[in-house]
């Protein structure tokens, strides 16, 4: 804490992108608190918001109405101040969500193998693994959609670790980054003035 009851943080506003099961609720909770900002569940809030689990608003609506309200409220999160924002797996995959959470601060992406997914996500009622084989839909749906995930800022692995050196982990990559920002944003003029 500094004098004035403010506390330094290297960011106000911080996304956690990545594939289902990876840690982005638990992490993005235990972030928030360390940083002392608000926490946002993306998909606890459309489910509020539309008053159906994900697994009915997906059986009874359809994948599209979903990925609509998502953006939606990807643009309300992102006039947010003072938040950590936990988003679902399918979020970050969509183009104008990802510019618009990228063009707004950070977006960290955590990351874990299928195996780890797997046992994490076995017993949960996920619309995306309601099939014969989930381990092999996990491997090719993390196959295609690693080049979009690697466009995060920051990308951390969450696989036998816990909890908070994970976020010990982001902070300091969060620290990094503020300090690049920084860097950069004193360079910029110079090379303004270059070239005049």
């Amino acid at each position: 804490m500094f004098p004035s009851g403010l506390i330094e943080r290297p960011a106000n506003w911080v996304a956690l992108a990545g594939f289902m099961g990876t840690g982005k609720s638990r992490i993005g909770w235990e972030l928030s608190r360390a940083l002392a900002l608000h926490f946002v569940d993306t998909d606890k809030l459309i489910t509020r918001v539309v008053g159906k689990s994900i697994p009915e608003v997906f059986a009874q609506e359809g994948e599209g109405y979903f990925r609509a309200c998502e953006r939606e409220v990807v643009e309300r999160v992102t006039r947010l101040e003072h938040a950590v924002i936990s988003l679902g797996g399918g979020t970050f995959i969509h183009e104008e969500n990802r510019r618009l959470l990228l063009s707004r601060g950070p977006v960290v992406v955590l990351w874990a193998t299928p195996e780890t997914v797997y046992q994490r996500t076995k017993h949960s009622d996920r619309p995306l693994l309601k099939v014969e084989d989930p381990l092999s839909r996990i491997r090719s749906l993390m196959d295609e959609r690693e080049s979009v995930y690697r466009q995060g800022t920051i990308h951390v692995h969450s696989d036998g670790r816990p909890s908070e050196e994970i976020v010990e982990e982001v902070i300091e990559r969060l620290w990094a980054w503020r300090d690049a920002q920084t860097a950069w944003a004193q360079l910029s003029p110079e090379f303004d003035r270059a070239a005049d």
